[in-house]
């Protein structure tokens, strides 16, 4: 026999909160009591899916016999039968006597429904009567009543409070030999599931269901709350029905606002409804934004810019500077992720695109390894990350082996770049085969994949057809001539001098694979532009070869951002390619150097924002430079994928998907 569900109907022996033999609720007595309001009616405001029918049965239950005139305006025969059209618009007012509570559950307010004027003045007949109207409404209905009932109403709304732990016991009791064990550990899990009637319920009948899910609460809730949103259609009547526009609105800018932007304020309102935020199923289709930092050009090895002036080179300038916090503005930035982490902004997700080490040695390369495992260990979790990689790489052309481009195999050039960044997912471009190399990261509780496409292919290349021949001449001599005792990094040094280009170029056959995938937005990295920056940069190949190719294939996948690096300049632009179908507009972020000297401006890195619900997505970036010692954000552009316009974050907080 079943003990637990979710959805059955009212037994006043299942009852947790009005139970016979025990107190009325405090909560509760001026509605059992029939105490009379002070404006025209009593306000009871629960969202749907709460237990506000159950409630409202049980206070019918708890009055005297012939005491309650119970009514569910959405049913007009009813309405009728018991002589109450009045509050619908009819021409005879409701048939309550003095004394009696009216409790009108369902107002059926809005488009379609009652006029909320039209119910409040049947109210009002009521209490004329004598009678004494209580109406439970969601928060939605709650907002459409409060202009037309006068300035005392909010004297008159009862929020009934959470299940106390002596509720939640009593439901659990039914089954004592596993359900209040259980219950113990979703209390510790996630607390949100004990605060209501159905969702705890809901929750102890997955575990009557699922007995194997006991001992695993994470699995168990998420199968709950699958069953909330498949069987119950959770999220349309609690979200979308239960609640008004300004609601929905506040719980999306209060998701913005914790991730670090600005939203105007007076975007919503939750006043009296703070709770709202707290709903676990709520949490699932509305996570926290997914904070995502996109860092370029980090030149390990290389010329670096100082956080401190140290023109003092003596021992005791060294001190000094130490003390004043000397180092580069990779270090400011590590101090930086620390401090965002305090504050609950830490990011989830860190894509580099490229350039990790100034040249290919292995001291370069430890240096820049152990600085990505420092920044692993800062990273802020995210129930739609669980167990995902959270560093993503693409190389650069500093990344590959110069003194390899000679080799028979194109593909060696990056062995050295794959073997010290192992772990990490990059675009295994020392891979011949392009049908084996990873493209796409995904993370699919997030409804997110990152495209990675390794533009430095053919990086290191010789300028002149003539020096190629140079070269490998030179290394043919010099390691006969040598034999066992062959310095290879003094052949790697000569090699690399040579007047070299790095020709931005994304495999054919990588191209080929992207593709569209339903139910994903896309950002993709690469460390070469896509397009023309507003940066002067005289050299051959200095950007993508076959951009034109490339943004074809990407516009096609569905790519909603592009992320790169190489020009270490903070860029931002949309681009749409016409005739294309349906009509999309890609963005393109390019992210400033993060510590390197060569560069003409500040120091820096982009933010991305990824916004989930449900399976939509909307996205947000903007670029943070490193100035006189502080990280200082700049604008931020907000959009939903592929859309034409960038939007304000108020309107993103206002539109329905």
């Amino acid at each position: 026999m079943t003990v637990f569900s979710a959805s059955q109907s009212y037994h006043h022996e299942l009852d947790v909160r009005l139970v016979d033999g025990r107190p009325v609720p405090g909560w509760a007595h001026p509605l059992v009591g029939g105490r009379s309001p002070n404006s025209v009616s009593w306000l009871v405001v629960m969202p749907r899916r709460a237990g506000k029918s159950w409630l409202a049965q049980g206070i019918a239950r708890a009055r005297p016999q012939d005491g309650t005139v119970a009514v569910d305006l959405r049913y007009p025969r009813q309405v009728r039968r018991r002589g109450l059209d009045g509050l619908t618009g009819g021409p005879h007012p409701p048939a309550v006597e003095r004394g009696q509570l009216l409790v009108v559950d369902e107002p059926a307010l809005g488009a379609g429904g009652t006029d909320p004027a039209v119910l409040v003045e049947g109210l009002t007949q009521v209490r004329e009567q004598g009678g004494i109207p209580v109406v439970f409404a969601t928060p939605a209905e709650h907002a459409l009543l409060t202009p037309h009932l006068g300035p005392d109403a909010p004297k008159d709304v009862v929020r009934p409070p959470r299940l106390d732990a002596d509720e939640q016991a009593r439901m659990a009791g039914r089954a004592p030999d596993w359900a209040p064990a259980l219950m113990e550990r979703l209390r510790e899990r996630e607390a949100g599931w004990l605060a209501t009637p159905y969702l705890l319920e809901l929750a102890l009948e997955t575990g009557e269901e699922q007995p194997a899910l006991r001992d695993r609460p994470d699995a168990l809730l998420a199968a709950a709350a699958q069953r909330a949103q498949q069987e119950h259609q959770y999220i349309e009547q609690w979200f979308h029905n239960g609640l008004g526009a300004a609601h929905r609105a506040a719980l999306r800018a209060g998701r913005w606002r914790a991730a670090g932007l600005e939203v105007p304020a007076g975007t919503g309102d939750l006043r009296g409804e703070e709770r709202l935020a707290e709903d676990p199923v709520l949490a699932r289709h509305l996570p926290e934004v997914l904070r995502v930092h996109h860092v370029s050009d980090l030149h390990h090895g290389g010329r670096l810019n100082a956080n401190v002036d140290a023109k003092d080179g003596s021992a005791a300038g060294r001190k000094i500077a130490a003390v004043a916090g000397a180092g580069t503005p990779m270090d400011s930035y590590l101090d930086h992720v620390r401090q965002l982490g305090e504050h609950g902004r830490a990011p989830h997700l860190v894509v580099v695109t490229g350039d990790l080490v100034n040249r290919p040695h292995d001291e370069y390369g430890a240096l820049a390894r152990q600085w990505l495992d420092d920044l692993a260990g800062l990273l802020a979790p995210h129930p739609d990350l669980d167990g995902e990689p959270r560093i993503l790489l693409v190389g650069g052309n500093h990344d590959v082996s110069w003194d390899l481009a000679l080799d028979p195999s194109p593909q060696r050039r990056h062995a050295w770049f794959a073997a010290h960044f192992a772990g990490f997912p990059h675009p295994d471009l020392h891979l011949a085969d392009a049908a084996d190399r990873r493209l796409y990261v995904r993370y699919p509780a997030a409804g997110l994949r990152f495209a990675l496409l390794g533009s430095a292919e053919s990086g290191g290349e010789a300028a002149r057809d003539e020096d190629r021949e140079r070269l490998r001449a030179f290394q043919q001599a010099y390691l006969a001539a040598a034999g066992e005792e062959c310095d290879e990094e003094a052949v790697a040094d000569v090699l690399h001098d040579f007047e070299r280009v790095d020709p931005g170029v994304v495999s054919r056959a990588v191209l080929d694979r992207l593709a569209a995938e339903h139910g994903y937005v896309t950002v993709a990295a690469l460390h070469h532009p896509l397009s023309p920056v507003p940066a002067v940069e005289v050299a051959p190949y200095a950007g993508v070869v076959n951009a034109g190719q490339a943004k074809r294939a990407l516009a096609g996948a569905g790519t909603a951002l592009i992320l790169h690096g190489h020009t270490h300049l903070g860029f931002s632009a949309a681009e749409r390619l016409l005739g294309a179908e349906p009509p999309w507009t890609m963005r393109i972020a390019g992210a400033p150097a993060l510590a390197s000297s060569e560069t003409d401006e500040r120091n820096g890195y982009n933010e991305l924002f990824v916004a989930r619900e449900g399976g939509a997505h909307a996205l947000a970036f903007r670029t943070l430079r490193f100035d006189g010692g502080q990280w200082t954000a700049g604008s931020a552009y907000a959009f939903r994928p592929g859309g034409a316009d960038e939007l304000p974050l108020a309107v993103l907080c206002t539109q329905e998907e």
